[in-house]
Formats: structure tokens, C-alpha cells, sequence
């Protein structure tokens, strides 16, 4: 957010909170939804024109831009991106799983590249994950990145049709999301609190299909083999995140790597290299 625009912010939620907090928890809401405008890199457009565009309609019926890459034949991987991104973020393991015989899918989340619609959260990430996943049929693996991870790790035990999901940089605590949210906007005291009711209240209709609160929907019952991977100088997601995931999901492969950040992850060719020596493992 643009300096001199969130120094206002701060101070219409800091008196707003005090004098209405209904009002106040109403607003912030609407800005914590809004799906700021997501731009491609050059290379990204590059990508785009050669892919084979379909569209897949979400539950709520929001049409989604969806794409292909590779041949039809062969194995699927879908990937899901996270807040602000699109796509095409996953230039590098696109390019890098097309070569290595695979058919990459990805799509533009509700209101992001050339998808519809101007609020999301994580129950739509979910939902339009779901019906990405129902509408292409089985795939080998999904790879979701910050959000998109979230979105996977929660629907995992709800209906998705994969043999493996890896998951990038994935928040684990909507409860922490909330408290930075609440704090950027200096929502006085008990501010993140309210807005996780008001958020749950809203959103319940999703919501309530992958748990019974916001804690409950992180607990997947993990039922694929699942591969972790996030950065310890990651400044959005912090690593905790993963390492809690990591001691309730034994199971599932955890690195932690060195010097990438929340979103370099995404172009470092190690971390490439790694999630396709997992998906090919046993192969």
C-alpha cells in the first residue's frame, strides 16, 4: 500500500474502531478481501500466448481463466498461486515440467489475472481449487505457493483428486494473517478478533465444509505424500508456519531453504529441481 494512502488508513481505522467497531470490522473486511490488481512480467506474457486457454465456472459461478501447456497425454500438474499473483508466477516449473514430459495446468484465482470477480479468500481459494480439480479430473500432483498452498492444505481431505500436493511457503494461521492485517491498519484492540467472527459469519457457507473455525480448517487429515518447502528469511509467511505443519504431518518431506524470501522461492531453479525430484520419486 502506497505510504501517504496507508498513514490515512491507519488513521480512519484507528478512530473508526474506537467510535463504530461494527462499522470499522465492516470496512476492514472489504479492504482485507479486495483483490488488489495483479501484473505479469514480460516472460509471464510470453508464456500466456502459447498456452491453450479454457475456463472453468467456480461454485459461486465466478468464471475463472484457466491454461495448458504440454501435451494432453501425458501426466498433469496443477499449480495454484497465491494472493496477488497469477498464474504464470510459476514460469520457471512450468517450463521445467513441460520439458521433463508433463502437462502443467494453472488458473487465475477469483479476481486475478484474467479471472472475474473483486473480493476472495481462502474459502473461495478452496472452493475454485475444487473445481479446477473436478473439471480437469485427476492429476498427479498439485503445487500450490502461499495461499495457494493454504488452499490445497485444506482441501485435502475434502474431495481432491491427486496423488501428491506440495506446498510452498504455506500460512498455516489465519489467526496470525489477521493480526498482522489488524495491526497494519491499527485497528484498535480486540480489532482481529472481531474481524475473524465477522470473516468466519461471512464466509461460513465455504468455510464450514473444510472445518468448524478458522484453527479447525488448517487441520487436514494430510492424505497424499506431500512435500513442504519454505524459506527461513520469508518476511510474509513466517517459517513457523511450516514447521508447525511439519510436527503435525510427520510424514510429509519438509526442507527449509536459505535466502529466498516469500516470493524468489518461486524462481529459485533448486527449488525446481527438488519438487520435480519429488514428484518423479518412485517413478
Amino acid at each position: 500500500m502506497n505510504p501517504v494512502l496507508l498513514r490515512f488508513t491507519r488513521l480512519f481505522f484507528s478512530l473508526a474502531g474506537r467510535l463504530s467497531p461494527a462499522m470499522a470490522t465492516r470496512l476492514a473486511e472489504r479492504l482485507f478481501t479486495r483483490v488488489p490488481y495483479s501484473k505479469r512480467r514480460e516472460n509471464e506474457i510470453d508464456l500466456l500466448e502459447v498456452a491453450r486457454k479454457f475456463t472453468v465456472i467456480a461454485e459461486d459461478g465466478t468464471e475463472l481463466a484457466a491454461y495448458r501447456w504440454g501435451n494432453d497425454m501425458d501426466p498433469v500438474i496443477l499449480f495454484v498461486h497465491g494472493w496477488t499473483a497469477t498464474a504464470t508466477c510459476f514460469l520457471r516449473f512450468i517450463e521445467a515440467f513441460v520439458a521433463k514430459g508433463y502437462q502443467v495446468i494453472s488458473f487465475d484465482a477469483t479476481g486475478h489475472g484474467n479471472s472475474r470477480g473483486k473480493h476472495a479468500s481462502l474459502p473461495v481459494w478452496a472452493d475454485s481449487l475444487r473445481a479446477v480439480n473436478a473439471d480437469i479430473g485427476h492429476v498427479d500432483t498439485i503445487v500450490g505457493h502461499s495461499l495457494g498452498a493454504a488452499a490445497i492444505l485444506i482441501s485435502l481431505s475434502n474431495g481432491l483428486d491427486t496423488e501428491r500436493a506440495v506446498l510452498l511457503s504455506p500460512p498455516t494461521s489465519v489467526r496470525e494473517i489477521l493480526e498482522k492485517y489488524a495491526a497494519m491498519i491499527a485497528l484498535p484492540e480486540g480489532g482481529a478478533e472481531r474481524l475473524s467472527r465477522y470473516l468466519w459469519k461471512k464466509y461460513k457457507y465455504s468455510a464450514a465444509r473444510y472445518g468448524e473455525d478458522w484453527e479447525d480448517i488448517m487441520c487436514s487429515k494430510y492424505t497424499v505424500p506431500t512435500l513442504i518447502v519454505h524459506d527461513r528469511n520469508d518476511r510474509e509467511v513466517d517459517i513457523e508456519n511450516a514447521r508447525w505443519l511439519a510436527r503435525r504431518w510427520p510424514q510429509a518431506e519438509f526442507v527449509e531453504t536459505e535466502r529466498l524470501g516469500h516470493r524468489r522461492i518461486l524462481l529459485s531453479m533448486k527449488v525446481v529441481s527438488l519438487v520435480l525430484a519429488f514428484v518423479q520419486k518412485d517413478r
